[in-house]
């Protein structure tokens, strides 16, 4: 009867003991006074060492945890990569899927009133632009103005614009209008010359004159002589005319009639409403394919290597110790508790048990003894 009050009574000593040293890790939550008089064990261990331990936690993270070789590693992981890719494909195949235009999303972030004005600030833009470039470019020469792939596609094209221009002229000489030209001219330099060019027409045979010279006309026409000729006359012309200042070919006052045509043709063949409320995806939705083989791995890859090459500048930025040492001092106690709870209650239990079970042991022994001794 005595060892098994003995047993009872250590059994219960140990797992009460147990059970109130893992309440004092966390209980009291604040110190507890009598008078003036702190009772000692108050606040409990982790409360009074709060602060202490958020601070060698969020050590332990950033310098064991949380280091920048293993960022970088994990940054380096082709799965990554490709899960990254993969993210990113499924967002632009969601958004394709639906139907958005400019409009709605201007609407949609309150900004409708960038979209009623879009035409009058671009074409503000536009203005502002042409008349700049007319004040800055108008003392220099039209050679100057022009960009040079203008003048090699121009005397690329020459001769084939003399040659156009002759078989064009060489075609309507050849022509019944061309004909009655041709005697309309010689009936004009004939009246020019009085009496003299009226006597000269009495002797010739108007028509057959007027015959022969259209003939000649078409032969002068058909040489290549006149096809060198007409060629060097245009890049002569041309020659001149890109040697002129840009203001002497265009005036101040014609120049903003110039600008302004301009940019109502430009608003005319952009057609800025109809691509207003045009889907965006309708835009991109062509592109599907290029986006997600080319542009998206390509974007995933440029971004893994910036954030791989400055990784440990922007973990010391992100101050990963102190930012894991604020949290925790965001918890409350009883949160901190909970979680401890959470996930070592089962062993917290065992603790308690064992207690118990060594105390029944030395109530054993206690028991043995007393009754020999």
């Amino acid at each position: 009867m005595t060892i098994l009050f003995m047993v009872i009574v250590g059994a219960f000593i140990g797992a009460a003991t147990n059970f109130i040293a893992i309440r004092m890790l966390f209980r009291p939550f604040e110190a507890k006074y009598i008078g003036k008089w702190r009772i000692p064990f108050t606040p409990g261990v982790i409360p009074k060492r709060r602060e202490e331990l958020a601070v060698k936690i969020g050590e332990v993270v950033a310098e064991h945890l949380l280091t920048n070789e293993a960022v970088q590693a994990k940054l380096a992981e082709e799965t990554l990569r490709e899960e990254l890719i993969g993210t990113a494909n499924d967002l632009i195949r969601e958004k394709l899927a639906v139907t958005t235009t400019p409009n709605e999303l201007l609407e949609r972030w309150q900004m409708t009133a960038v979209g009623n004005q879009a035409n009058e600030k671009i074409s503000g833009i536009l203005k502002s632009q042409l008349e700049q470039f007319f004040q800055k470019r108008n003392e220099e020469t039209v050679e100057n103005v022009v960009p040079e792939v203008v003048h090699q596609e121009l005397a690329r094209k020459i001769p084939s614009i003399s040659a156009q221009t002759l078989q064009k002229m060489g075609l309507f000489t050849a022509s019944d209008a061309g004909k009655l030209q041709i005697k309309a001219m010689i009936e004009r330099i004939l009246a020019e010359h009085g009496k003299v060019g009226g006597m000269v027409g009495l002797f010739l045979n108007n028509d057959t004159f007027i015959t022969r010279m259209q003939k000649e006309v078409i032969k002068f026409i058909g040489k290549p002589e006149t096809e060198e000729v007409l060629s060097g006359l245009i890049v002569s012309e041309w020659q001149q005319f890109s040697q002129r200042a840009l203001v002497d070919v265009m005036p101040a006052a014609k120049q903003e009639k110039f600008i302004d045509q301009l940019i109502v043709e430009i608003m005319r063949t952009v057609q800025l409403e109809k691509w207003m409320d045009t889907p965006i995806q309708d835009w991109i939705r062509p592109y599907e394919q290029e986006i997600s083989d080319k542009i998206v791995p390509f974007l995933v890859d440029t971004v893994l290597k910036f954030a791989g090459e400055h990784s440990a500048q922007m973990m010391e930025r992100l101050e990963i110790g102190k930012m894991v040492q604020h949290q925790i001092e965001a918890f409350s106690l009883r949160e901190m508790e909970q979680i401890v709870l959470d996930i070592s209650g089962k062993e917290l239990k065992m603790i308690t048990y064992l207690g118990g079970f060594l105390g029944g042991f030395i109530g054993i022994l206690q028991g043995i003894i007393a009754i020999w001794f």
